[in-house]
């Protein structure tokens, strides 16, 4: 079974803008609400840190998945540019997909999540209108609204539809997270980032007078620092990303296995060996930090940390300086 995720063809559009173009001064919008009004606005927010977390998603997958579906249609946004994504592109890693092959799939499911992102009658009203100028004429009335709520909703109907896992372009995220639309906790990379996160915490106030320091990293993932710390320059980001995913392959394959089992449902043979290796992994951060009461799943990321570790169990210890355990 292929660990695939979907990911936004507007996503790859802005990251091949930041390695060509350089970060942008413009400013792109995201839709708030106003409850009390029943209405939607739009806030200003720098492009430039868009385009770096739609560039830290694509990163993540590129090490961590074995394919990036793409909607096929739509691909030559960023296919016109002259970016290191050509590379990854040649050589399978994203892969554009015909979704629209049968379209009539994804009417229902698209139409249930427009329901569940008309958030406010504002909304409603202008993705009404959009709908019906595009029916007459193939053009819409509220153009940001349309890429953002109509589109991301087609893209939910995708993965729905496909029963892939998806990541959504930052600025369609922040809609679906208002409207309580939650990425899938049946993903196994999923639940690897954010057991990730939650560990990472406890190492940063594990560390006594260095809390700024840790604070500064705290909020970024892990494999994109990585990337960072090893490329020379911007454009190199894709390559050294591409060496990494190389590295990563024991773990993609242990994710793959993972998934297959969060997928069938098959707890007792499958997943609970899974999340018996996270626990593991938990449980040695916690000999670091001197964290004795843990019975969630969750560990760091921090590179250089887990050796360290001389407290606790040194079977356990001994078991996480290798293979899928050392690379978390």
């Amino acid at each position: 079974m292929s660990q695939s995720i979907i990911l936004d063809n507007w996503s790859l559009q802005n990251i091949s803008e930041l390695l060509t173009e350089g970060m942008s001064s413009d400013n792109a919008s995201i839709i708030e609400l106003n409850q009390e009004k029943d209405s939607h606005y739009y806030r200003d927010i720098s492009s430039a840190i868009i385009s770096i977390e739609a560039l830290f998603d694509f990163i993540t997958d590129v090490i961590l998945r074995d394919q990036i579906l793409v909607e096929e249609k739509f691909a030559y946004a960023w296919k016109q540019y002259d970016t290191p994504l050509i590379k990854i592109l040649d050589e399978g890693v994203i892969r554009p997909y015909q979704f629209l092959i049968d379209p009539k799939k994804l009417i229902e499911p698209r139409i249930e999540f427009v329901e569940r992102l008309c958030l406010t009658s504002t909304l409603k009203k202008d993705h009404d209108e959009n709908t019906v100028q595009w029916n007459e004429s193939e053009s819409v009335k509220h153009k940001y609204l349309s890429q953002t709520l109509w589109g991301g909703a087609g893209m939910l109907a995708r993965a729905f539809v496909y029963e892939q896992c998806y990541t959504p372009h930052p600025i369609r995220r922040r809609l679906f997270q208002k409207a309580g639309i939650a990425l899938s906790d049946e993903d196994s990379v999923i639940r690897l980032n954010s057991v990730i996160r939650e560990k990472r915490a406890l190492i940063s106030a594990s560390q006594p007078g260095k809390d700024e320091f840790y604070s500064l990293s705290m909020d970024l993932p892990p494999l994109p620092i990585r990337v960072i710390q090893e490329a020379n320059s911007v454009n190199d980001l894709i390559t050294v990303a591409l060496q990494l995913r190389e590295d990563y392959q024991e773990l993609r394959h242990w994710l793959r296995l993972y998934q297959q089992a969060l997928t069938e449902g098959d707890y007792y043979n499958n997943i609970d060996k899974y999340q018996k290796i996270l626990h593991s992994i938990s449980l040695y951060i916690d000999s670091i930090t001197g964290n004795k009461d843990s019975n969630s799943p969750t560990f760091t990321a921090r590179i250089g940390v887990l050796k360290l570790a001389i407290k606790g169990n040194p079977i356990n210890n001994l078991k996480n300086q290798f293979g899928v355990r050392a690379m978390v």
